[in-house]
């Protein structure tokens, strides 16, 4: 405990030199589906819920120290690098967050779950609206004989960008999206990107009929505006489907 304690205070003396990214969450979408959290070796990251958490656990606590202050979790990585999963008890909600060590990364976070004010229906787990797919969707727009549906979301992290995708094959083939087929451009050029983690398909990178896959893309340095083109194949008839979305600006 004072261990902690002594390594809390360093990483709250260092937070006040700089900026911090800052995330923010609505605790429906987590109830969906896990929302990232990086964190950095040296550093703490704090999460931040609008409710008392009454318990947080994870299959791997080897990972990382974990202590619950009120409406506050404190997490500090003890490996170089690791995923899991942190299942969080607030408010009589349950909800999600994948934890994501990153050790090639310097930047301190802070994460916020904000609860609705009123009851509300919980929106659908993959809005078609924000998807691309086919040639001519550089609008967000979902061409109708797609057989992917997909949603983007990017967010900053530190000097660069955070990409998280899901991508769901809602045709009658199966598809293969490869992440080496995904290109990511800023106004200069070509992003440098790397892939954080991905799940969901039986086998990584080829979806089957009804299956999904998300996970996250890390491009360490990058600003807005950034333009997404992902080329996928459906297996048995070779046909291409790019999914391709823009983002003038970025929170």
């Amino acid at each position: 405990m004072k261990r902690f304690l002594a390594v809390f205070l360093v990483g709250w003396a260092l937070a006040q030199l700089g900026p911090y990214v800052e995330r923010v969450y609505d605790v429906r979408d987590l109830m969906v589906r896990p929302g990232i959290v990086v964190l950095t070796p040296g550093f703490l990251t704090v999460v931040d819920v609008d409710e008392q958490v009454e318990q947080a656990v994870s299959a791997r606590s080897d990972l990382f120290e974990l202590r619950v202050f009120g409406n506050s979790i404190y997490l500090r990585p003890t490996k170089r690098a690791g995923t899991t999963d942190l299942v969080v008890t607030a408010g009589g909600r349950v909800f999600l967050l994948r934890l994501v060590i990153d050790e090639k990364n310097f930047t301190t976070y802070r994460y916020r779950i904000r609860y609705p004010q009123q009851t509300q229906d919980f929106p659908p787990p993959l809005p078609e609206s924000r998807v691309s797919g086919g040639a001519d969707s550089r609008k967000g727009e979902v061409a109708p004989s797609s057989p992917l549906q997909a949603e983007f979301t990017v967010t900053k992290a530190g000097e660069g960008l955070l990409l998280e995708y899901r991508v769901l094959n809602a045709g009658r083939d199966p598809v293969v999206l490869d992440p080496a087929r995904l290109s990511l451009r800023g106004k200069d050029g070509p992003f440098s990107f790397r892939l954080l983690w991905r799940e969901g398909a039986a086998v990584p990178g080829r979806l089957l009929p009804q299956e999904s896959e998300r996970g996250a893309f890390l491009v360490e340095k990058g600003t807005p505006p950034l333009e997404l083109s992902w080329s996928a194949t459906v297996v048995g008839t070779g046909r291409q489907v790019v999914l391709s979305q823009r983002w003038g600006e970025v929170k």
